[in-house]
Protein backbone atom coordinates (compact mmCIF):
# COMPACT_ATOMS: atom_id res chain seq x y z
CA UNK A 1 0.00 0.00 0.00
CA UNK A 2 1.08 3.56 -0.61
CA UNK A 3 2.10 5.80 2.25
CA UNK A 4 -0.64 7.68 4.01
CA UNK A 5 -1.42 11.06 2.45
CA UNK A 6 -3.16 13.85 4.32
CA UNK A 7 -4.94 16.92 3.04
CA UNK A 8 -5.49 19.89 5.30
CA UNK A 9 -7.17 23.17 4.55
CA UNK A 10 -4.55 25.84 3.92
CA UNK A 11 -4.95 29.61 3.67
CA UNK A 12 -4.89 30.96 0.15
CA UNK A 13 -1.49 32.41 -0.78
CA UNK A 14 -1.16 36.13 -1.17
CA UNK A 15 -1.69 37.41 -4.71
CA UNK A 16 1.56 37.65 -6.67
CA UNK A 17 0.35 38.65 -10.09
CA UNK A 18 -1.31 36.48 -12.74
CA UNK A 19 -1.01 32.77 -12.06
CA UNK A 20 0.73 30.63 -14.65
CA UNK A 21 0.55 26.94 -15.58
CA UNK A 22 2.72 24.87 -13.28
CA UNK A 23 4.37 21.54 -14.01
CA UNK A 24 3.34 18.69 -11.70
CA UNK A 25 5.65 15.73 -11.04
CA UNK A 26 4.63 12.55 -12.85
CA UNK A 27 5.58 9.16 -11.46
CA UNK A 28 5.58 5.66 -12.91
CA UNK A 29 4.58 3.20 -10.20
CA UNK A 30 6.41 -0.11 -10.19
CA UNK A 31 4.16 -2.62 -11.92
CA UNK A 32 4.55 -5.93 -13.70
CA UNK A 33 5.80 -6.07 -17.29
CA UNK A 34 2.22 -6.35 -18.57
CA UNK A 35 1.04 -3.16 -16.86
CA UNK A 36 2.64 0.26 -17.31
CA UNK A 37 1.60 3.85 -16.97
CA UNK A 38 2.31 7.30 -15.64
CA UNK A 39 0.31 9.70 -13.58
CA UNK A 40 -0.02 12.29 -10.87
CA UNK A 41 -0.04 10.66 -7.43
CA UNK A 42 0.43 11.67 -3.79
CA UNK A 43 -0.05 15.41 -4.34
CA UNK A 44 -3.39 15.77 -2.60
CA UNK A 45 -3.02 19.36 -1.49
CA UNK A 46 -2.40 20.40 -5.08
CA UNK A 47 -4.83 18.11 -6.88
CA UNK A 48 -7.94 18.12 -4.62
CA UNK A 49 -10.49 16.65 -5.45
CA UNK A 50 -8.33 14.15 -7.36
CA UNK A 51 -6.51 11.55 -5.32
CA UNK A 52 -4.77 10.32 -8.48
CA UNK A 53 -4.80 10.97 -12.23
CA UNK A 54 -3.36 7.93 -13.98
CA UNK A 55 -2.71 7.11 -17.64
CA UNK A 56 -2.45 3.32 -17.87
CA UNK A 57 -1.30 0.83 -20.47
CA UNK A 58 -2.12 -2.86 -19.97
CA UNK A 59 -0.93 -5.67 -22.22
CA UNK A 60 -3.58 -8.34 -21.72
CA UNK A 61 -3.37 -7.88 -17.96
CA UNK A 62 -6.36 -8.14 -15.65
CA UNK A 63 -6.70 -5.98 -12.57
CA UNK A 64 -7.67 -8.59 -9.97
CA UNK A 65 -10.30 -7.99 -7.27
CA UNK A 66 -9.28 -5.05 -5.08
CA UNK A 67 -11.17 -2.73 -2.71
CA UNK A 68 -12.19 0.92 -2.96
CA UNK A 69 -13.88 3.01 -0.28
CA UNK A 70 -14.60 6.68 0.36
CA UNK A 71 -13.91 7.70 -3.23
CA UNK A 72 -15.14 7.50 -6.81
CA UNK A 73 -13.24 5.74 -9.59
CA UNK A 74 -13.49 6.68 -13.26
CA UNK A 75 -12.03 4.37 -15.92
CA UNK A 76 -11.89 5.60 -19.52
CA UNK A 77 -10.43 3.23 -22.15
CA UNK A 78 -9.19 5.43 -24.98
CA UNK A 79 -11.31 5.29 -28.17
CA UNK A 80 -8.58 3.61 -30.22
CA UNK A 81 -7.52 1.06 -27.62
CA UNK A 82 -7.42 -2.63 -28.49
CA UNK A 83 -10.05 -4.14 -26.19
CA UNK A 84 -13.12 -3.53 -24.10
CA UNK A 85 -13.04 -4.17 -20.35
CA UNK A 86 -15.43 -6.19 -18.26
CA UNK A 87 -15.82 -4.33 -14.97
CA UNK A 88 -17.48 -5.98 -11.97
CA UNK A 89 -17.96 -5.12 -8.34
CA UNK A 90 -19.04 -7.17 -5.34
CA UNK A 91 -22.39 -5.36 -5.10
CA UNK A 92 -23.77 -6.61 -8.42
CA UNK A 93 -22.25 -4.18 -10.89
CA UNK A 94 -21.23 -5.99 -14.09
CA UNK A 95 -20.61 -3.94 -17.23
CA UNK A 96 -18.75 -4.11 -20.52
CA UNK A 97 -16.81 -0.88 -21.01
CA UNK A 98 -15.97 -0.47 -24.70
CA UNK A 99 -13.16 1.71 -26.03
CA UNK A 100 -14.40 5.29 -25.67
CA UNK A 101 -16.97 4.45 -22.95
CA UNK A 102 -16.64 5.69 -19.38
CA UNK A 103 -17.09 3.59 -16.24
CA UNK A 104 -17.97 5.58 -13.11
CA UNK A 105 -17.87 3.71 -9.79
CA UNK A 106 -19.01 5.47 -6.62
CA UNK A 107 -17.38 3.23 -4.03
CA UNK A 108 -18.84 5.16 -1.08
CA UNK A 109 -18.89 2.82 1.97
CA UNK A 110 -16.76 0.31 0.07
CA UNK A 111 -16.80 -2.44 -2.51
CA UNK A 112 -14.46 -4.88 -4.23
CA UNK A 113 -13.83 -4.19 -7.91
CA UNK A 114 -12.20 -5.98 -10.86
CA UNK A 115 -11.32 -5.15 -14.50
CA UNK A 116 -10.63 -7.83 -17.12
CA UNK A 117 -9.86 -7.22 -20.82
CA UNK A 118 -12.43 -8.84 -23.07
CA UNK A 119 -9.84 -9.63 -25.76
CA UNK A 120 -6.99 -11.78 -24.51
CA UNK A 121 -3.48 -10.33 -25.00
CA UNK A 122 -4.78 -7.06 -26.46
CA UNK A 123 -3.39 -3.75 -25.27
CA UNK A 124 -5.70 -1.47 -23.33
CA UNK A 125 -4.78 2.19 -22.87
CA UNK A 126 -6.82 4.60 -20.87
CA UNK A 127 -7.24 6.98 -17.98
CA UNK A 128 -8.13 6.28 -14.38
CA UNK A 129 -9.22 9.01 -12.00
CA UNK A 130 -9.71 8.49 -8.27
CA UNK A 131 -11.86 11.30 -6.92
CA UNK A 132 -12.32 12.25 -3.28
CA UNK A 133 -15.86 12.31 -1.90
CA UNK A 134 -17.19 14.62 0.81
CA UNK A 135 -17.58 12.89 4.16
CA UNK A 136 -21.38 13.00 4.01
CA UNK A 137 -21.35 10.74 0.92
CA UNK A 138 -18.91 8.11 2.13
CA UNK A 139 -21.55 6.06 3.95
CA UNK A 140 -23.78 5.51 0.91
CA UNK A 141 -24.09 2.23 -0.99
CA UNK A 142 -21.72 1.54 -3.89
CA UNK A 143 -22.99 2.03 -7.43
CA UNK A 144 -21.52 1.99 -10.91
CA UNK A 145 -22.68 3.12 -14.33
CA UNK A 146 -21.35 3.31 -17.87
CA UNK A 147 -21.61 6.33 -20.14
CA UNK A 148 -21.66 5.08 -23.76
CA UNK A 149 -19.36 6.88 -26.17
CA UNK A 150 -22.33 7.63 -28.43
CA UNK A 151 -23.77 9.89 -25.73
CA UNK A 152 -20.65 12.04 -25.31
CA UNK A 153 -20.56 15.49 -26.96
CA UNK A 154 -17.95 15.52 -29.75
CA UNK A 155 -16.95 18.56 -31.82
CA UNK A 156 -14.00 20.09 -33.66
CA UNK A 157 -12.22 23.38 -33.13
CA UNK A 158 -9.71 24.03 -35.89
CA UNK A 159 -7.43 21.00 -36.12
CA UNK A 160 -8.53 19.55 -32.77
CA UNK A 161 -11.25 17.00 -32.03
CA UNK A 162 -12.76 17.39 -28.55
CA UNK A 163 -14.74 14.78 -26.62
CA UNK A 164 -16.54 15.69 -23.39
CA UNK A 165 -16.33 12.39 -21.54
CA UNK A 166 -18.07 13.61 -18.38
CA UNK A 167 -19.04 16.82 -16.62
CA UNK A 168 -19.37 20.19 -18.34
CA UNK A 169 -17.31 22.37 -20.61
CA UNK A 170 -18.55 25.90 -21.31
CA UNK A 171 -22.10 25.51 -22.66
CA UNK A 172 -21.79 21.77 -23.23
CA UNK A 173 -22.99 19.17 -20.74
CA UNK A 174 -22.29 15.44 -20.71
CA UNK A 175 -24.74 12.70 -19.84
CA UNK A 176 -22.97 12.27 -16.49
CA UNK A 177 -22.40 15.13 -14.02
CA UNK A 178 -20.41 13.22 -11.42
CA UNK A 179 -19.35 14.07 -7.89
CA UNK A 180 -17.08 17.06 -7.22
CA UNK A 181 -18.26 18.49 -10.56
CA UNK A 182 -15.66 16.28 -12.23
CA UNK A 183 -15.05 17.01 -15.92
CA UNK A 184 -12.91 15.06 -18.37
CA UNK A 185 -12.18 16.44 -21.83
CA UNK A 186 -10.12 14.57 -24.43
CA UNK A 187 -8.28 16.71 -27.00
CA UNK A 188 -6.95 14.99 -30.13
CA UNK A 189 -5.01 16.90 -32.80
CA UNK A 190 -5.80 15.85 -36.38
CA UNK A 191 -3.29 18.36 -37.75
CA UNK A 192 -0.89 21.01 -36.57
CA UNK A 193 -2.67 23.87 -34.85
CA UNK A 194 -3.75 25.70 -31.73
CA UNK A 195 -6.90 26.27 -29.73
CA UNK A 196 -7.81 28.37 -26.72
CA UNK A 197 -8.77 26.76 -23.42
CA UNK A 198 -11.04 29.19 -21.54
CA UNK A 199 -10.95 28.14 -17.88
CA UNK A 200 -13.53 30.07 -15.88
CA UNK A 201 -12.89 31.20 -12.31
CA UNK A 202 -15.75 28.99 -11.08
CA UNK A 203 -13.94 27.21 -8.26
CA UNK A 204 -12.81 24.22 -10.28
CA UNK A 205 -9.18 23.12 -10.49
CA UNK A 206 -7.88 22.04 -13.87
CA UNK A 207 -5.08 19.67 -14.83
CA UNK A 208 -3.64 18.64 -18.20
CA UNK A 209 -1.92 15.31 -18.82
CA UNK A 210 -0.31 14.64 -22.18
CA UNK A 211 -0.97 11.16 -23.54
CA UNK A 212 0.69 11.19 -26.97
CA UNK A 213 3.30 13.23 -28.85
CA UNK A 214 4.08 16.77 -27.66
CA UNK A 215 2.29 20.05 -27.05
CA UNK A 216 2.54 23.37 -25.26
CA UNK A 217 -0.03 25.04 -23.00
CA UNK A 218 0.51 28.63 -21.96
CA UNK A 219 4.02 28.38 -23.35
CA UNK A 220 4.91 25.34 -21.20
CA UNK A 221 6.12 22.38 -23.26
CA UNK A 222 4.72 18.89 -22.58
CA UNK A 223 6.04 15.64 -24.03
CA UNK A 224 4.65 12.15 -23.49
CA UNK A 225 7.37 10.25 -21.65
CA UNK A 226 9.41 13.42 -21.24
CA UNK A 227 10.43 15.59 -18.31
CA UNK A 228 7.14 17.54 -18.22
CA UNK A 229 3.89 15.61 -18.76
CA UNK A 230 1.32 17.21 -16.44
CA UNK A 231 0.27 20.77 -15.66
CA UNK A 232 -1.92 22.48 -13.08
CA UNK A 233 -3.83 25.21 -14.93
CA UNK A 234 -5.21 28.30 -13.18
CA UNK A 235 -8.27 30.09 -14.50
CA UNK A 236 -7.70 32.17 -17.61
CA UNK A 237 -7.37 31.86 -21.37
CA UNK A 238 -4.66 29.37 -22.26
CA UNK A 239 -3.46 28.58 -25.76
CA UNK A 240 -2.76 24.91 -26.44
CA UNK A 241 -0.63 24.07 -29.47
CA UNK A 242 0.01 20.62 -30.86
CA UNK A 243 0.72 18.60 -33.96
CA UNK A 244 -0.86 15.65 -35.72
CA UNK A 245 -1.19 12.85 -33.19
CA UNK A 246 -1.01 15.00 -30.06
CA UNK A 247 -3.49 13.90 -27.42
CA UNK A 248 -4.17 15.58 -24.07
CA UNK A 249 -6.56 14.79 -21.22
CA UNK A 250 -7.95 17.87 -19.50
CA UNK A 251 -9.39 17.12 -16.06
CA UNK A 252 -11.26 19.51 -13.76
CA UNK A 253 -13.11 19.33 -10.46
CA UNK A 254 -14.25 21.29 -7.43
CA UNK A 255 -12.00 20.87 -4.38
CA UNK A 256 -13.64 19.02 -1.51
CA UNK A 257 -11.66 21.10 1.02
CA UNK A 258 -11.93 18.47 3.74
CA UNK A 259 -9.18 16.59 5.58
CA UNK A 260 -8.44 13.29 3.88
CA UNK A 261 -6.18 10.35 4.59
CA UNK A 262 -5.60 8.29 1.44
CA UNK A 263 -3.86 4.94 1.66
CA UNK A 264 -3.94 2.49 -1.17
CA UNK A 265 -7.54 2.57 -2.41
CA UNK A 266 -9.14 3.87 0.81
CA UNK A 267 -10.02 7.50 1.50
CA UNK A 268 -11.04 8.55 5.02
CA UNK A 269 -11.26 11.75 7.07
CA UNK A 270 -8.67 10.69 9.64
CA UNK A 271 -6.52 7.79 10.80
CA UNK A 272 -9.21 6.41 13.10
CA UNK A 273 -11.76 6.30 10.30
CA UNK A 274 -9.17 4.69 8.03
CA UNK A 275 -8.65 1.90 10.57
CA UNK A 276 -12.41 1.34 10.64
CA UNK A 277 -12.56 1.19 6.83
CA UNK A 278 -9.70 -1.31 6.70
CA UNK A 279 -11.39 -3.48 9.33
CA UNK A 280 -14.65 -3.24 7.38
CA UNK A 281 -12.83 -4.66 4.34
CA UNK A 282 -10.95 -7.37 6.24
CA UNK A 283 -14.20 -8.62 7.76
CA UNK A 284 -15.71 -9.04 4.29
CA UNK A 285 -18.28 -6.27 4.68
CA UNK A 286 -17.29 -4.80 1.29
CA UNK A 287 -18.07 -8.09 -0.41
CA UNK A 288 -15.95 -10.89 -1.79
CA UNK A 289 -15.13 -11.67 -5.42
CA UNK A 290 -13.39 -14.51 -7.24
CA UNK A 291 -11.13 -13.49 -10.09
CA UNK A 292 -12.71 -14.07 -13.50
CA UNK A 293 -11.00 -15.39 -16.61
CA UNK A 294 -10.96 -13.76 -20.03
CA UNK A 295 -13.91 -15.95 -21.00
CA UNK A 296 -15.95 -14.69 -18.05
CA UNK A 297 -15.56 -17.83 -15.95
CA UNK A 298 -14.75 -17.64 -12.23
Amino acid sequence: MADTQRLRRRPAPAAKGPAKPRVLPVTRPGRCAAVAGAGVFDQLTETDPFLSIDAFRRHGASIPPHPHAGCAVAIYPLPDTGTALRSRNAHGGDDIVRPGDLLWLDANCGTVHEDVPVTRDAECRGLRLIVNRPGRHRAGPPSQCVVPREHMPVWREGAVDLTLVCGRWQARQSLLEPSAATSLLLLTWQGDGALTLPLAADGRRWFALILDASAAIGGVALTAGGEAEALMLPSGQWQATGRTGTRIALVGGEPVNEPVVFRGNFAARNEGELVDVLRHYQQGAMGVMCMQGHDGTH
